[in-house]
């Protein structure tokens, strides 16, 4: 089948994220990074279904405040029995791209639509006072250019920086501007270990298949180190092909 037929056959809330969980030890690691502690008020913006993160910034790292926003109020009210009672935990029912933020010191924001961060992009530079922490996963909005990074984990800190394109930001978080097959097979393999939640027998598949994804991507925004398509990019669309009936062929003479 072709890619778009794969696609179509997954469950509508893994493509749009919106039902995606964050384990928790993912979570500690980004509190971790961020030196998340009890002067701090937390904001997770577009919580879905991770109650876990205001549930281990209060018990465990004390912050002051923990405050989880989502458009979603069929989401907010199953996570609610997880949270109610618990001083200083707060649900909001609401757009996070309209929601004040001023007193967030320490953002969560994992938004992959563009026009939803340029918005949160200009809400970050008007609404945040300096030294206010933004974590992401796997790239940082927009431009900015990371502070700290523990791979897929990325920390911005206001006054934040901005590269002058995505070679910028590439160089600042993989220290290269440009990928190689190689930087994107490594990328996957980290990014789909670092969850820990895929069971083995299927991890092998994921990494070829997002491994393949970032290069093909790389390739269209005109940052791979390789001119033409290298020799193991077209081993593995053969491999996805043959053993797995995904056909990414088309992606080969683009």
């Amino acid at each position: 089948m072709r890619i778009n037929e794969f696609v179509s056959t997954l469950p509508s809330n893994i493509i749009s994220g919106d039902r995606v969980i964050i384990p928790d030890d993912f979570i500690r690691r980004m509190f971790i990074l961020s030196s998340l502690n009890k002067s701090d008020v937390f904001y997770h913006l577009g919580i879905g279904n991770n109650p876990s993160s205001l549930l281990i910034a209060k018990k465990e790292f004390m912050v002051r405040k923990a405050v989880g926003i989502d458009i979603d109020p069929v989401i907010l009210d199953e996570i609610s029995t997880r949270t109610r009672g618990i001083e200083d935990i707060f649900l909001v029912e609401g757009d996070a791209t309209k929601y004040p933020i001023a007193e967030a010191t320490v953002i969560f924001s994992w938004f992959t639509d563009e026009k939803i961060n340029e918005i949160l992009i200009k809400k970050f530079e008007s609404e945040l006072g300096n030294g206010s922490k933004i974590l992401s996963i796997w790239s940082p909005p927009g431009l900015y250019l990371p502070d700290k990074i523990d791979f897929p984990i990325l920390l911005c800190q206001k006054p934040l920086k901005t590269g002058n394109d995505i070679r910028d930001q590439l160089k600042s978080i993989y220290k290269s501007d440009c990928i190689d097959f190689t930087a994107s097979w490594n990328l996957a393999d980290k990014y789909i270990k670092s969850f820990g939640t895929v069971d083995s027998s299927y991890v092998r598949f994921l990494i070829i298949l997002h491994s393949l994804i970032i290069w093909f991507n790389a390739r269209d925004l005109g940052i791979t180190c390789e001119d033409d398509i290298p020799p193991p990019v077209k081993s593995y669309v053969e491999i996805m092909k043959y053993f797995f009936n995904i056909d990414l062929g088309e992606f080969l003479f683009k």
